[in-house]
Parts: structure tokens; C-alpha cells; sequence
């Protein structure tokens, strides 16, 4: 795997670039200066009548067949709270109002895709699904379920930011 910080050649000017801890990357030529600096995604706790947790089964790699919690990168020109919001009906068939999304907060996590580990910042928000919710799964999305959070198999989940934060978030007695 190649981490974003090994980066070689400059795309300004195919010059090499030296290596500035922790994040950042400078041509040797052109002086260009380039940050490796995390990629913003978002994830719904979506909770039902029954306080059980949405959970979407990943229909592809990386992670594939592992549980996660609806959501995904935030696009160019589209707010944290858009993103959410397009991520929910395009995995899930499901029409949410940005008012109706409460932030709980954020998580780091990694991300290796295409033979890149990358780094993630993750907005965490929550919202109530009615119960007559009609869930479709699409997208990257090969099905759901929901879990109580007393049940959450933590051995299950797809990324380590994400089981650190629902730990904090329904801590075990």
C-alpha cells in the first residue's frame, strides 16, 4: 500500500518533493506545497421506533461484507450536512431533512482504496427513521438491519473510527 504522504513527484511539475512532518510535501523545483490533510465523510445513526440502530451491510470493497453505518465522502461544493443527506437517499431510498440531522460529533479513521491508504475525518450525525421508513438498499449498499446498542458486534463493524466513537456513544456498564 502507498500512503498519500509517499507521494514522489510534484503534479505541478514532475520534480521531486521532500517530505515536511507530519503532513506535507514540497517540490524541490517549483516550491510547490502540497498538505496531505484528511478526506471528509459523514455516517448516520439512523434510529428507529425501537431505538435500534440502521446498520448497512457494504456491498464493496474495501470492507466488503463487513457492517458500517450509512454514509460515505462528502463531494466538491456540497456541505457536511448535504452529504449526509444525498449518502442517505442514495443508499438507502430515504428522504431526510437537514433539520432533522442532530451532529454528535467526529472521528479519524484510515481508508485503503485502489492501493492508497488515505486518512478520514468523519461527521457523525443522528436522526429518527418513521416507522413507516420503506428502506431500499442501492448503491454500495448490499442490505441492512438494525441492532440494538447493547448488541452492536463490535467484531463486525468496518472501521475502527466508527467502533470508537459508538463505544463512547453507548458505553457498557
Amino acid at each position: 500500500m502507498i500512503k498519500e504522504i509517499d507521494y514522489t513527484f510534484c503534479p505541478h511539475c514532475g520534480s521531486k518533493f521532500i517530505k515536511i512532518p507530519p503532513n506535507l510535501l514540497q517540490c524541490t523545483h517549483c516550491d510547490l506545497q502540497f498538505y496531505i490533510n484528511p478526506k471528509p465523510t459523514t455516517a448516520m445513526l439512523l434510529i428507529n421506533p425501537q431505538d435500534e440502530i440502521l446498520f448497512v451491510v457494504r456491498k464493496n470493497d474495501p470492507k466488503k461484507g463487513m457492517l458500517d453505518l450509512p454514509g460515505g465522502f462528502v463531494d466538491i461544493n456540497e456541505t457536511l450536512e448535504e452529504g449526509m443527506v444525498r449518502e442517505i437517499q442514495e443508499e438507502l431510498g430515504i428522504r431526510i431533512s437537514i433539520n432533522a440531522l442532530t451532529y454528535l460529533g467526529s472521528t479519524v479513521d484510515e481508508y485503503s482504496y485502489g492501493n492508497i491508504d488515505g486518512r478520514t475525518i468523519n461527521a457523525m450525525y443522528r436522526a429518527e427513521l418513521s416507522a413507516n421508513a420503506s428502506i431500499v438498499p442501492a448503491d454500495d449498499v448490499e442490505d441492512f438491519l438494525f441492532i440494538a446498542p447493547n448488541n452492536i458486534p463490535y467484531d463486525k463493524l468496518a472501521f475502527q473510527g466508527m467502533k470508537d466513537f459508538l463505544k463512547k456513544y453507548y458505553p457498557r456498564d
